[in-house]
């Protein structure tokens, strides 16, 4: 089997429905909002928002962080929630508590 082969395959199988592809795009449409694709398999999209939209969107308190050894600085919550009609199609969002 060649790569090609089967990065298509893993492509395919990491690949969402369509129900999740809807479900997704609808909630984010609903929230004036649109996703651009950020993976081959469409696994992974990107949403660009304000913070003040991340917090009513996800029911967060985003904030700066800082590293304190070397002092880099990045945005993250403590917790974060997505609708119950996206459960099954939403594994996770990030950046948000990692």
């Amino acid at each position: 089997m060649h790569l090609t082969d089967v990065r298509r395959q893993v492509e395919k199988f990491v690949a969402p429905t369509s129900e999740s592809k809807e479900a997704v795009d609808a909630w984010l449409k609903q929230a004036g909002l649109n996703a651009t694709t950020a993976s081959a398999a469409g696994d992974w999209i990107t949403v660009t928002m304000p913070i003040s939209k991340a917090n009513e969107l996800f029911d967060a308190d985003f904030a700066v962080y800082t590293h304190p050894a070397s002092g880099k600085q990045t945005i993250r919550t403590m917790s974060y929630s997505i609708p119950t009609a996206l459960d099954g199609h939403l594994d996770f969002v990030h950046p948000t508590i990692s």
